[in-house]
């Protein structure tokens, strides 16, 4: 991961000014580690809309429920990110 990110900042200053702000990389790093939380959870909510998974056995809130979800969301992406960087 640490090359990966090394690598990027280098294409990113190669193709800038001399002497860019480091804030507009950290910029660059946080909205495209964003871009791909996000795509993760639309994928998740768009399979579980799909599956029609939204009827439980018992009631409980709609708020409630996305927390769950949301939270499950998170667990599945972390573990991605951890079998991704032990394959690094």
């Amino acid at each position: 991961m640490k090359d990966k990110i090394l690598n990027e900042a280098m294409k990113w200053y190669e193709t800038q000014e001399n002497n860019p702000p480091i804030e507009d990389f950290i910029d660059l790093v946080i909205n495209k580690t964003t871009d791909s939380v996000m795509k993760h959870v639309r994928s998740e909510l768009e399979q579980e809309f799909s599956n029609g998974n939204l009827k439980h056995p018992f009631f409980i809130s709609d708020e409630y429920y996305l927390e769950l979800k949301l939270k499950d969301i998170k667990n599945k992406y972390l573990v991605l990110a951890n079998a991704y960087q032990e394959d690094e």
